[in-house]
């Protein structure tokens, strides 16, 4: 029996002996159980929420009233910094992890998710990479901003650690996300149950999967950008270095190709939890199911291609203007198409105004009200009026806080019981939704017109101009009574954990799968599901005489978890790659001063190991062949020669980065050595990691255990080399073919 198993039976402490006790306690530090690391996502959210709204405090106690000396310019620039990266990176998207975890395979009538292992290093991913950003506390905390512009992020203007521990942490976070938006993408496509369709999956469960393809493309241009960055503070280089050659808008091209796609990694689960919580407080299924899936497609699309309008004032040109500006405003279509659905739900509804109805209702006009004053940035004259002022501000609170936490709060309310057992107090809960709308309202309402006054985001005071003074002061004392809400939650969680009313297995009269099974649910998860037919089971088996139509066929295709897992790693690894060789190509379309890749690369040697890598793709089909066929020698013998003209490979690139070190051309010589040794130094780190998941196969198959007739990884690994293969190929052209062309 494994941890997570004795941990969740439910027997008193008192019978258990001292070991089995400490076990069950340590049970939480090893568990693999997708339902506890649910949980676990969502206490590390608290705790850094906790973190975060005190970060916030103080930014708003310092502009309270003006000339205020509470915190100095340098505090004020780190409390602003760690602010905006802990709510995002370490509070809203790990919530919205949090819920996903815990429910996507409950809504599916899964066991688990995919990957259960790696589900719990993606969670403690997470907590690493928490500590590890506020771990600067002892060393200097960044003040560069939670977007890190350069060149204020490079050494000459932030010399102490702050920022590097700022970029670890963030790629910590990331290869977590990533790897959570994989297991999700398998879970939901290999994982489902008998008859649980893609056209029946709960909209949650839809609108998490559309999320997760975007936090594996997103990510990684991120973490293209963070090592150039780190590149730049530890090795010399100069990607982001004007007077050096590099450019600083580039970094801001970086960031937000990741960072407006990131506004839609926390906006789409906030979506799915509000298609979950107003359908069952309405007492109808939710109107439209097919436009709000469709729609969601289409927001997942559009949001890569709307980045630059975050950089209307940064001068890039009337035609990118133009169609950055088309493109923003064409994603409104889709969210407004939400928008609509959720109103029609609730008209001629039996609504019931319990706390996740009311969370959900001022969701909706919240977020549309900041989805009204966004559409103000995607034109480009009116952008260049607010773009740095208070208005900008207002506008993304509305959209981050009165829309994301706002829904992972009726979340919250409405989850709670199915997680825990127990009801949550309506009267506190409304007590504490009443504080956080007037205080959400209070705090950033009135920055929209301090925004038109002129007040410049970013200060850490300001001069006591007219009506400056009061209306910040009410700001802040919107933002005390966010806090006021905050320790109502905390308060209504524990009280209701201690003697909260039982809640049963569906207090909600709900209609998905989750609340098909016990609250909360047992390590197995279900002891028997319900037929599903249409997407609404238990409403089908709660009223067998009208039940919802038969919603398409019952058949499903579960593909195989390890090639889904794969294919969508390489989906990842193809996005970080193609930022690395668009970088290369940036800084080399024209040939840098000093060594270049004509003078300083030897394309006849580099053919030649580039040749056995090229053939190593072949002797590796040859080994799936021989597996298929059963020949154990034969796969052996086509494994072994893979190894073999993989390291010949690595020795050549080997010795090509030898022979250019002795001729002078190290890492930060200029850009041209910089972005060589970062595009051809990742692919080779590549190449060896896919040697030690070859060699492992072949330590294995040499045993003679996938004679056993147990599933082999070899066609997954296999995929990731041929990937691996085909990359090469465009990092030959880019960087040693057509510099010899142009």
């Amino acid at each position: 029996m494994n941890a997570s198993t004795s941990a969740s039976t439910a027997v008193p402490p008192g019978i258990l002996t001292v070991g089995e006790h400490a076990h069950w306690r340590l049970a939480w530090l090893s568990t693999v159980d997708h339902k506890r690391i649910g949980v676990l996502y969502l206490l590390i959210a608290l705790g850094f929420f906790v973190v975060g709204g005190l970060e916030a405090l103080f930014i708003r106690l310092q502009l309270a009233v003006p000339n205020n000396t509470l915190v100095g310019p340098d505090t004020f620039n780190a409390l602003f910094t760690m602010h905006g990266t802990t709510m995002i990176f370490l509070v809203a998207m790990p919530a919205l992890f949090g819920l996903a975890n815990y429910f996507v395979p409950l809504m599916i009538g899964a066991r688990d998710m995919a990957f259960p292992r790696l589900n719990a290093l993606s969670v403690w991913l997470l907590l690493f990479g928490g500590l590890l950003l506020h771990f600067t506390v002892f060393t200097g905390p960044p003040q560069a901003g939670w977007f890190a512009y350069a060149p204020l992020s490079e050494t000459a203007y932030n010399s102490s650690q702050g920022v590097d521990y700022w970029i670890m942490a963030l790629l910590v976070l990331g290869i977590g996300s990533v790897a959570t938006g994989v297991n999700l993408i398998a879970t939901v496509l290999s994982m489902r149950a008998p008859g649980m369709t893609m056209k029946r999956l709960p909209l949650f469960v839809w609108i998490n999967f559309v999320n997760s393809f975007i936090v594996i493309f997103a990510l990684p241009v991120l973490n293209a950008g963070l090592v150039m960055l780190l590149m730049d503070r530890q090795l010399g280089t100069h990607f982001f270095v004007a007077r050096e050659g590099g450019s600083p808008v580039l970094w801001q091209h970086i960031f937000w190709a990741f960072g407006h796609p990131e506004v839609y990694i926390l906006a789409l689960p906030a979506f799915g939890i509000i298609s979950e919580v107003v359908p069952v407080f309405s007492r109808k299924p939710i109107f439209g199911y097919e436009f709000v899936a469709a729609s969601s497609v289409a927001i997942a699309l559009l949001s890569f291609g709307v980045w630059a309008h975050h950089m209307f004032t940064v001068g890039m040109g009337r035609a990118a203007d133009t169609f950055f500006a088309i493109a923003s405003m064409l994603i409104a279509i889709p969210t407004g198409v939400k928008v609509l659905n959720w109103s029609a739900t609730m008209v001629k509804g039996r609504l019931r105004l319990s706390v996740p109805m009311l969370y959900a209702i001022a969701f909706v006009i919240q977020f549309t009200l900041g989805g009204l004053s966004g559409v103000t940035h995607a034109e480009a004259a009116l952008d260049w009026q607010t773009k740095n002022s208070y208005y900008l501000v207002a506008h993304f609170h509305y959209v981050a806080v009165g829309g994301v936490v706002f829904a992972i709060l009726a979340g919250i309310h409405y989850w709670f019981p199915k997680i825990s057992g127990r009801m949550l107090s309506e009267r506190i809960g409304r007590w504490g939704f009443w504080f956080m709308v007037l205080g959400f309202n209070g705090t950033f309402a009135i920055q929209h017109i301090l925004g038109f006054m002129g007040m410049p985001r970013r200060i850490y005071t300001y001069p006591d101009f007219a009506n400056w003074g009061w209306m910040n002061f009410v700001s802040t004392v919107g933002a005390c009574l966010m806090g006021v809400s905050a320790l109502l939650l905390v308060l209504n969680i524990v009280r209701s954990l201690l003697r909260g009313q039982p809640a049963g297995d569906n207090p909600w009269e709900a209609w998905t799968l989750e609340w098909a099974t016990s609250s909360p649910p047992p390590v197995h998860n279900f002891e028997a599901l319900p037929p599903i037919h249409s997407r609404r089971p238990l409403w089908d088996l709660a009223n067998p005489q009208r039940p919802d139509p038969v919603v398409g066929g019952d058949a499903i295709a579960s593909p195989d978890r390890l090639r889904i897992s794969m294919w969508s790693l390489i989906g990842s690894e193809a996005a970080f790659f193609g930022t690395l060789i668009l970088v290369f190509a940036y800084f080399n379309i024209s040939p840098p001063a000093g060594p270049n890749a004509k003078s300083s690369l030897d394309l006849t040697k580099t053919a030649l190991f580039s040749v056995c890598l090229f053939a190593s793709s072949f002797t590796l089909w040859r080994a799936e062949v021989a597996e298929y066929r059963r020949s154990q020698s034969g796969m052996l013998g086509w494994l072994v020669l893979t190894l073999a003209l993989g390291g010949v490979f690595i020795v050549g690139q080997g010795m090509e980065y030898w022979g250019l070190l002795h001729g002078g051309v190290g890492v930060n010589v200029n850009l041209f050595a910089s972005s060589f040794y970062l595009l051809t130094g990742f692919h080779g780190f590549h190449v060896i990691c896919g040697l030690i998941a070859l060699l492992l196969v072949l330590g294995v198959a040499a045993r003679g255990d996938f004679r056993q007739g147990k599933p082999s990884p070899l066609k997954s690994i296999g995929l990731y080399w041929h990937f691996v293969d085909i990359v090469w190929v465009f990092v030959l052209a880019t960087v040693y073919v057509l510099p010899r062309v142009l």
